[in-house]
């Protein structure tokens, strides 16, 4: 055979394979638990350019998913297929990041991976103020060289494969299925951030952080949170009085960046947010190093309803309560 009939015979196969369905790909690839959970979803019907994250059969099985149940029997079904359906352009948030002079913003260094935004659109599961459906992010930062793709309550999957096209986009294998975002107050503790989440609490800010939209919050780890009430004697943490709730409260709310979800990949070296406790902080990106007022992100990109948790290795601004 000569060499261009080859090209032509590969190129009318990879034509082929482009124009079937998602379920006809699906079922074809070993994706047949996840074929059945799409079964009369708005997904089969959207328009090109996407790109579906499946669960292999495997990974359904682990998660305790029968592959022979109906879709209508589990719980928050559609919303999941919603979450792991992406487009391959990215959201649009309008970034407030302030810049020092003559740094140009838009050629500041950023971390690697994308962020995404899906066909999750339910107030349930989305507060990121109008026009916006939930995001989800994806990063190459597993020791196996494929993407992680970062859900909600802390949890993440690793892509499983090459992606596979079909008539309207890219079916991406995972090797497990994504978690749905929750709350702030429900995602901490997964975090490792306990201690920070009842503080939030005991300053009475648990409520209006849990509904306020588009919100990036710096989650100091248990680790790092209990360090700074040894080092202060607990002179702030303890409720003992009005003041000291007072100081308490400012202290949290500096680790929380308003009117922006930072996920990881949003982040520009050098780049200037205010905190809700009127603060400033600045983004520091060193290769796949990310610092925000001097303390390093340890674990990224926790989905939550109303934006991101990042959990970080330093108390911010403690020092300046004696």
């Amino acid at each position: 055979m000569r060499s261009d009939d080859f090209i032509a015979l590969i190129s009318l196969g990879a034509a082929y394979a482009s124009a079937q369905s998602l379920l006809t790909v699906l079922e074809d690839n070993g994706f047949s638990g996840y074929a059945e959970l799409l079964q009369g979803h708005p997904i089969l019907s959207a328009g090109p350019g996407l790109i579906v994250y499946a669960p292999t059969n495997e990974a359904l099985r682990n998660a305790g998913d029968s592959l022979s149940i109906n879709a209508r029997q589990i719980p928050n079904n559609d919303a999941s297929n919603s979450f792991g359906c992406v487009r391959e352009t990215a959201p649009t948030f309008v970034d407030p990041a302030e810049f020092p002079e003559g740094e140009d913003g838009d050629a500041a260094d950023t971390p690697p991976g994308a962020v995404r935004e899906t066909m999750l659109d339910g107030s349930e599961f989305v507060n990121l103020g109008p026009g916006h459906n939930q995001s989800l992010v994806e990063r190459n930062t597993s020791s196996s060289g494929r993407p992680t793709v970062y859900g909600g309550l802390g949890q993440s999957v690793e892509v499983a494969g090459e992606d596979i096209p079909f008539d309207n986009g890219v079916v991406r294998p995972i090797n497990g299925v994504l978690t749905l975002p929750s709350t702030l107050s429900s995602t901490l503790p997964l975090m490792n951030a306990s201690a920070f989440g009842r503080s939030l609490q005991r300053a009475g800010l648990t409520p209006e952080l849990d509904r306020r939209p588009s919100i990036t919050v710096l989650a100091p780890n248990d680790a790092a949170w209990n360090e700074a009430v040894n080092e202060t004697g607990d002179q702030v943490t303890r409720p003992a009085g009005n003041s000291t709730n007072d100081r308490l409260a400012q202290l949290c709310k500096e680790h929380i960046i308003v009117d922006f979800p930072g996920y990881t990949p949003l982040l520009k070296n050098g780049g200037i947010y205010q905190t809700l406790g009127g603060t400033n902080v600045t983004i520091s990106v060193q290769d796949d190093v990310v610092t925000i007022g001097g303390a390093r992100i340890i674990r990224n990109d926790a989905i939550i309803i109303n934006g991101v948790v990042h959990a970080v290795d330093k108390v911010r601004g403690y020092f300046q309560y004696p």
